[in-house]
Formats: C-alpha cells, sequence, structure tokens
C-alpha cells in the first residue's frame, strides 16, 4: 500500500509527461535613478525570465517630484542568450512645455551583464518619426532589493497582474 501510495503521490507527479515546469524568474530591478531631496530623474527596468524569454517595465522620470514617474511595459524584447545581447522597445508620452502629449518611443539595443544592463537608449517621436535630441548611452546597475519577494511570481498570469497594477498607478497614457 505504502509503495503503490508513493507511486501516485511522488513519481507519477514528477514524469509530467515530458513536460518541464519552469518558474517565472526575477532577473532584479537595474537603474540610472538619480535622487534629490525632492526630485529624481532617470529610469527603472524590473526583468524576469521565461525560458528564454524576457519581460519587464521600465519607470522613468524627467526630474519631476519623487514619486512623479512613468511606467511603461517593454515591448518587442529580443535576448540572446549566447551573446547576451538585448533589445527592447517601450512607449512612454512625454509633455512639452505647453503641456502637449509628446507620444515617444524609445529603443534600447546592448547586452546583459553580470551587474547591469548596458547599451544605448534612443527615441523618437512616434507619430513623426524624428529622433529626440536626448538619444544617450545607459547603464543601469542591478539594485540590490530589500524586500524582493514582492517580484517573485510563479507564474505569466501572476506577472501580467502585477504588471496592469503598476500601470494601472503609473501607466503612460498612449
Amino acid at each position: 500500500m505504502r509503495r503503490w501510495l508513493f507511486w501516485v503521490f511522488a513519481i507519477v507527479p514528477a514524469l509530467s509527461f515530458g513536460v518541464a515546469f519552469t518558474p517565472f524568474e526575477f532577473l532584479g530591478k537595474f537603474s540610472n535613478m538619480t535622487y534629490s531631496q525632492e526630485h529624481q530623474r532617470g529610469e527603472d527596468l524590473y526583468l524576469w525570465r521565461e525560458q528564454d524569454e524576457l519581460h519587464g517595465y521600465m519607470e522613468y522620470s524627467l526630474g519631476g517630484a519623487l514619486g512623479d514617474y512613468t511606467t511603461t511595459r517593454l515591448e518587442n524584447v529580443q535576448f540572446d542568450t549566447t551573446t547576451r545581447r538585448l533589445s527592447f522597445q517601450a512607449r512612454n508620452p512625454l509633455y512639452d512645455e505647453k503641456g502637449n502629449v509628446i507620444r515617444n518611443l524609445f529603443v534600447f539595443d546592448g547586452f546583459i551583464r553580470p551587474n547591469a544592463l548596458e547599451g544605448a537608449l534612443k527615441c523618437h517621436n512616434a507619430t513623426t518619426k524624428e529622433y529626440c535630441p536626448d538619444g544617450k548611452k545607459v547603464s543601469w546597475k542591478k539594485v540590490t532589493l530589500e524586500n524582493v519577494g514582492i517580484y517573485r511570481m510563479g507564474n505569466r498570469q501572476e506577472w501580467e497582474a502585477h504588471v496592469n497594477e503598476q500601470l494601472k498607478e503609473h501607466g503612460a497614457r498612449w
């Protein structure tokens, strides 16, 4: 009887008929955000891996008040596991001096290093296709988080719920 129970509860689920469970792994927060007593400027990137695919979102601030940032989902993410090359796009509206929305598309092309993301971050107006004047080389350092557990997701559905909550709070209004 014990062998039968062992077989049913231990061996059969482990076989999983050739399908291996792959966790949704939090790779980290990468940042070049700078802070003063009242303002912040820069970007924070949050990345997760599911098998060979990467998912994430970016928080972007142009020097607004602390906590004044926009969150945007990373799109068209391409990652080469051999070369560690990473590229993605992020749609993020900015505002001109008159308060008009400028729909910018940020494009990153670079590499994942052991403790940083490094490469070029360019942007262009998504409507006119003109490049922004502030394309730049970036280095986002991996940040040690106090409560990394809040970023651990069991699966893609949990991650989607987390990202949707971030977008609801600070999401780009495209």
